[in-house]
Order: structure tokens, then C-alpha cells, then sequence
């Protein structure tokens, strides 16, 4: 797992790397600025025989590692133009030394951005720490750069995303490339500011986790190496080996459901799966998973039956396409009486809504996977609110209910109740389609049956989930994605991590 941190604490750990280890602030941006150089090296246009770069930098030390990286470039032939904003005096200690470094090799600074086209247009102008909108010489650079053309490669963050929630701060850099250095950035990895950051690097520049010191890093984002973490098939072993899922899905017309959840869960591992569902889906579901287990009911108030599933299941996965004034009962039943852990799901959250209290009596271990209109309902929250704090929202709620709370939204965000966080970065807006949360609630409960911690599988669920679906758009595209393409794409990234 890599390490995510918002504003503040990547500048505690700058601060603990100066002053508690003695590491040199100007030794970390001559560092930063030899790895953005060298990525940006890496984008030398083939039929340039001098490539030129535009450098626009701020005064703070953002802009003192775009003066640093424009002397790296303008030493290794390239042509530079470094533009700052014409107030000297309010430059940070570092940028003015790096400045005077500039001046002493000739390399001169403009206060405009000339009107002709660059190969690489680099953005050092604002760092993680702008917490205002952009506004005056500033706003006209962006604007202008924004506009020209060349390769644009944003120095730490492009400027105008805010550090920790990626919002806009009134306008912001384009870019195709964010070098960050030592660790991702919240503000890179949440929308809007996702979008602008464009691909992302993050180089190391002598900040590592020990930089915490007492503390621990709280927010963490998936590679694929962690899914190396899902239990390994042992060669000794039959269906019982890993785990016995049952899922309560389907009201009368919603077959679908219950088959993309019980599905999702054997290609993602599990052992044996039994599907609690509406009588009338059992030829469907008959026809499309014969080897799940049925168990069927006349109505969904039948939840007195439900006594001996509850016992047989390692696993609980509970709500999608149950119905809401149906099935309260056979939720309610679920949560009071539930021994392992439970994935609560679409109606089953809705229903939940209006019985929090359920939430807090259950002995079961709960993932809850709200969409922003579930999360809505949930915490008595507009949809815009919730979708500007999305890591705050999440946090909130699995402190306060006690649950894993896997918060589904362009960026998922997975929180704790201890107040760790992963925030994922598989996935695309192909999987925007009906079926698709079916499917990673089955996911999640496929994980846990084969033995993966709750904590763990809510995380490596979402993540693997969306590398399905990114292997589907490959194939299908964006506009042709079904729930069925995502299914089909789990058990090839499972193959491949091998």
C-alpha cells in the first residue's frame, strides 16, 4: 500500500525531515527538482534538436524547485523561459536563493509569458498549501498557459487544486503530467482535482514514512503488488475451504441482483454460495447460477426462516434489490442476529436509514457501501456537501456507527472506525451502470469467505473491482460496460497476480 496525506501532513513530515533529522530544506528541493528535471527529460520531443520549456513559477517554495528544475534543464541544453510574478521581496528564503543561483548562471527571469508555443509548459506557481481563490497575475498565467500549446507538467500539484479536497480553487492548470514528491496528495486524487492532474509520478526525494515519527500514516491508496495479500488457493482443500456466503438479494422482479452478487462472489473465490431471494426469481436464477444454493420465500417478511442460514454463513451479503417496505424485517433480522460479517448493501441501507439504531446494536462486523444518494439518506446530507468531504463523510460515519463504510463515488473512499482511510484509484465512468455495486458486494463477500479480514477486504474489494472494470473497458469501452463485463474481468486480474 502507498501512503496518501493530505496539506498538513505532508508538511509535518517536511518540517520533521528538517529539523529532526537535519536533513537540509534546499537538499530536499535540489532533490525534488533533479526528479521533476528528469521526468521532464523524458518528454523531449524527437524532432527538437533544442527543446524548449516555459517555467512558470510562484514565490513560495513551490516556485523555488521550478527555478531549480528550469537551471537542471537549461544545463542539459535545453532552452528555458522562467517567468515569476515582479514582487521580489515577498519570495520564500529557498526560491530567492534559487533565484540568485539563476542570475549568476545569466539565466533570466520575465514577469510575462511570451505570446509563441513551447514544447513543455511547466506549472511551479502554487503549492499543496493554497487555500484561496486564484486571483489577478496569477489567474492571467493560468489562463495563458491553459491555452497553449506543448506538453504541461504540473510541479507537486497543478496550482489552483486544492491540497486536500481537489476542488478548484476559481481556475487551475490543465495538466497532462503532476510530478508529487514523496507522497500522493489527497487534492491529486479526488475529483475535480484528479482530472487536472493528469497522469501522476511521485519521486522520492528522502521523505519516507519515518517522517511520521510517533505518528502513523492514516490514509493509504491500493497497488496492484497488494492484492497479493488475497489468500492464496491451498492445494489440499475442497469448497468448504473457503467459505460459505449467503446472500439475501432479490425481490420479485430483481433477479438480477441476487445473480450479480452471488456470481461476483464464487469468481472472486468463495466456496459455496446460498441465495436468499424471492420465490418467483427461482427459475432465473436456476437458469443463470446453477450452482448457487436457493432458498426461497413467498414474501420477504418470512424472516423467522432465516435462522438456520444465519448459522450455516461465514459471510452475510444483504440488500441489493430487496425492496425497502418489504423487506425491513428480514434486514432488521440480519442485523440482530448476525455473527459474522455483514455486507449491507443498496435497499438494505435504505432501509437502514430509518433505523440507525440498528447499526449500533449489531454484533456482526459491518461494510456498509453507500452511494451518494444512500449516504444522503443516511446522514441527513446533501449530495453536493457530501461529494465535496468525501473523506470527512466517510470517517464520520464509520466512527460514529462503528462500521467499515465504503463510500462509492468516482474516487471510492473505504474508512474505518479507527480513522484509517484508503482512497481508490482503479476504476472508470464505464462502471456508472446498473449491476455494478451487485457486483462488488459480491466481491466483498467472495474476500472475506476465503478468510481476508473485513478491514482489508472492504479496501482490496473496491480496488479489485475496478481493475475488472478498467480490463472491461479495454475491451467493451467506456459507453458499452455492463455489470457482466465487470464480472467477467475479476476472475483475469485475479489470474493475473497470480
Amino acid at each position: 500500500m502507498k501512503i496518501l496525506v493530505d496539506s498538513g501532513q505532508m508538511k509535518q513530515c517536511d518540517k520533521n525531515t528538517i529539523e529532526y533529522f537535519g536533513v537540509p530544506s534546499l537538499v530536499l528541493m535540489e532533490r525534488a527538482a533533479l526528479g521533476a528535471a528528469e521526468e521532464i527529460e523524458k518528454l523531449t520531443p524527437k524532432h527538437s534538436e533544442q527543446p524548449e520549456a516555459l517555467l512558470v513559477c510562484g514565490l513560495g517554495n513551490n516556485g523555488g524547485d521550478g527555478l531549480a528544475i528550469a537551471r537542471l534543464l537549461w544545463q542539459r541544453g535545453w532552452a528555458v523561459t522562467v517567468v515569476m510574478p515582479p514582487e521580489p521581496r515577498r519570495v520564500s528564503q529557498e526560491t530567492e536563493i534559487q533565484m540568485d543561483i539563476l542570475k549568476k548562471y545569466q539565466v533570466p527571469i520575465a514577469s510575462s509569458i511570451p505570446d509563441k508555443n513551447f514544447d513543455v509548459v511547466v506549472d511551479a506557481l502554487f503549492g499543496i498549501g493554497l487555500a484561496r481563490d486564484i486571483q489577478g497575475i496569477y489567474q492571467e498565467y493560468l489562463v495563458k498557459m491553459n491555452e497553449m500549446a506543448g506538453y504541461k507538467a504540473a510541479v507537486d500539484i497543478p496550482s489552483g487544486i486544492h491540497g486536500d479536497t481537489g476542488a478548484v480553487m476559481g481556475i487551475a492548470f490543465r495538466a497532462d503530467l503532476t510530478i508529487t514528491f514523496a507522497f500522493a496528495k489527497t487534492g491529486l486524487l479526488l475529483f475535480p482535482g484528479a482530472e487536472y492532474a493528469g497522469r501522476i509520478i511521485v519521486k522520492e526525494i528522502g521523505i519516507d514514512s519515518r517522517s511520521f515519527l510517533s505518528q502513523s500514516p492514516s490514509m493509504h491508496y491500493f497497488t496492484k503488488e497488494d492484492l497479493r495479500e488475497i489468500p492464496s488457493r491451498k492445494v489440499r482443500s475442497n469448497k468448504g475451504s473457503y467459505g460459505r456466503v449467503l446472500v439475501a438479494a432479490g425481490q420479485k422482479n430483481m433477479a438480477g441482483a441476487a445473480f450479480f452478487t452471488a456470481k461476483a462472489a464464487y469468481v472472486t473465490g468463495a466456496g459455496l454460495v446460498k441465495v436468499r431471494t424471492a420465490e418467483e426469481n427461482r427459475v432465473i436464477l436456476q437458469q443463470l447460477l446453477p450452482e448457487a444454493v436457493l432458498e426461497t420465500h413467498q414474501t420477504t417478511n418470512a424472516a423467522e426462516e432465516l435462522a438456520d442460514s444465519l448459522e450455516w454463513a461465514s459471510v452475510i451479503a444483504a440488500g441489493p434489490g430487496v425492496g425497502t417496505k418489504e423487506a425491513a424485517v428480514l434486514i432488521e433480522t440480519i442485523l440482530k442476529h448476525a455473527k459474522v460479517p455483514l455486507i449491507l448493501d443498496a435497499d438494505g441501507l435504505n432501509i437502514v436509514s430509518e433505523h440507525l439504531e440498528w447499526l449500533r446494536e449489531t454484533k456482526a462486523a459491518v461494510i456498509a457501501t453507500p452511494h451518494l444518494g444512500e449516504m444522503a439518506r443516511l446522514t441527513k446530507q446533501e449530495i453536493s456537501v457530501i461529494q465535496q468531504q468525501l473523506i470527512e463523510t466517510a470517517r464520520a460515519f464509520a466512527e460514529e456507527y462503528h462500521v467499515i463504510c465504503v463510500l462509492k463515488d468516482a474516487r471510492t473512499v473505504t474508512a474505518l472506525p479507527d480513522g484509517r482511510v484508503w482512497v481508490n484509484t482503479s476504476g472508470n465512468n464505464g462502471m456508472a451502470t446498473a449491476g455494478s455495486g451487485d457486483v462488488l458486494t459480491g466481491v466483498f463477500a467472495g474476500l472475506i469467505a476465503q478468510g481476508m479480514d473485513p478491514e482489508l477486504a472492504a479496501p482490496a474489494g473496491v480496488y479489485l473491482h475496478g481493475l475488472a472494470g478498467d480490463r472491461g473497458v479495454r475491451e467493451k469501452g467506456f459507453y458499452g460496460l455492463t455489470a457482466q463485463d465487470i464480472l467477467d474481468g475479476i476472475p483475469c486480474v485475479l489470474k493475473d497476480i497470480g
